[in-house]
């Protein structure tokens, strides 16, 4: 049974597992998912690199960008969280299939997402919360404003533009 990090009305997080490359790699080798990632579209062992990273991740230190799936079990996408600013912070990061867009998916799961941050900190890092989206990804820019980021500044980030954003720590 596949273990579950959290679910919305719409959607369900859970942990990879390694039989999900086929899936994996489905949702990383569409161009236009992948438009705004710096490594467009992957190959076939790149996502298995990839997916190995999320693997470890969500092993060693209990969170990573987790699958997601629609209602009907399939995977739609990943969210979660990596690491910012040297290690210092988590990061805010999503991506959904473009079946996906414009229906408030992407809000719905950033917002759960950081409720989930703040409820399950990592005491070896900041409790603020880092997103960043590249500049011309206006879409993805107003859902971190949605859910409660905060511009900071636009710098490049190997070598592409991008929007920086942080979410102050709640009591």
């Amino acid at each position: 049974m596949r273990s579950t990090i959290l679910t919305t009305p719409r959607l369900t997080v859970t942990l990879w597992e390694e039989a999900d490359l086929d899936e994996f790699h489905r949702l990383h080798a569409d161009p236009l998912t992948m438009r705004y990632f710096i490594s467009g579209p992957y190959t076939r062992e790149q996502a298995r690199e990839r997916l190995g990273d999320f693997l470890r991740e969500q092993d060693e230190r209990g969170w990573t960008k987790w699958r997601v799936q629609g209602r009907d079990g399939q995977t739609v996408g990943r969210g979660g969280f990596g690491l910012a600013d040297g290690g210092t912070h988590r990061e805010l990061g999503y991506l959904l299939a473009p079946e996906c867009w414009g229906q408030g998916l992407a809000t719905e799961l950033a917002r759960a997402l950081v409720e989930w941050h703040f409820a399950h900190p990592d005491p070896s890092l900041s409790r603020d919360l880092i997103a960043f989206a590249h500049v011309e990804n206006g879409a993805s820019r107003r859902v971190l404003e949605k859910v409660g980021f905060t511009p900071t500044e636009e710098r490049e980030w190997r070598g592409v533009p991008h929007a920086f954003y942080r979410l102050d720590h709640r009591e």
